[in-house]
């Protein structure tokens, strides 16, 4: 059974995601956080490769992945309320390079890439992971300065506009918090249709013969991603 690291918030997604044959791990409320942000998982942990990077705070967590046979590294740095000490491993991983502010970035992370030969590129966007969807080996983002980024290092992308994606407590959440690929497939937890860029999602992901799943008929929600095992 494949397992999804994630915030249970949305009642039907998880119902749904179980129903799919999907084993869900709760990620943990960090009380340090903001409200909106305490359980979002890529708040909480960075995966590369097979290696898992996790706040250090989060015990449980900690000792789950370490379970089921996984090799994981805890953060050096304490977790902040306060920008950019929330962000310590908002990065993405792909092609393998990893994306982030590095300012931000834990050193934990930054000695894992260096011992492993893996390149860190700067973008200014703290909240790097949850402003990308991974689509294969391609990504969708809202972010201009992110895209740009990563398109000018060899990966297609496809730019949509910022907004159209719910989040209690803010004005708009990211595409990355709302979706995941997994072998065929990108799910999302609500109704792409509702996002006025569903034409082109479609077609971007129709392109890299990616199936899109919609997990209800909501709209987009906003749930903090989700790190598969």
């Amino acid at each position: 059974m494949n397992s999804l690291i994630m915030s249970t918030e949305l009642a039907q997604v998880n119902e749904n995601l179980r129903r799919l044959g999907f084993r869900i791990i709760e990620s943990e409320n960090m009380k340090t956080l903001l409200p909106f942000e305490r359980r979002h998982a890529d708040m909480q942990c960075l995966r590369i490769n097979d290696t898992f990077f996790v706040l250090k705070e989060c015990k449980t967590l900690i000792e789950t992945i370490q379970k089921m046979g996984y090799n994981v590294i805890e953060t050096e740095k304490d977790i902040s309320v306060k920008y950019p000490g929330n962000v310590l491993l908002n990065a993405v991983y792909l092609q393998n390079k990893l994306y982030c502010n590095t300012k931000a970035l834990d050193n934990s992370v930054k000695k894992y890439c260096i011992k492993n030969e893996i390149e860190i590129i700067n973008v200014n966007q703290g909240y790097t992971k949850c402003s990308t969807a991974i689509i294969r080996d391609s990504f969708i983002t809202s972010d201009r300065a992110i895209f740009d980024t990563i398109s000018q290092n060899g990966v297609e992308g496809l730019l949509i506009e910022s907004g159209c994606i719910e989040l209690k407590g803010v004005n708009y959440g990211f595409i990355g918090g709302c979706c995941f690929s997994y072998n065929e497939n990108v799910y999302f937890t609500g109704d792409i249709d509702n996002h006025p860029n569903c034409k082109g999602i479609k077609q971007f992901c129709d392109s890299k013969n990616i199936n899109i799943v919609c997990l209800t008929e909501n709209n987009l929600y906003d749930i903090g991603g989700f790190i598969v095992i």
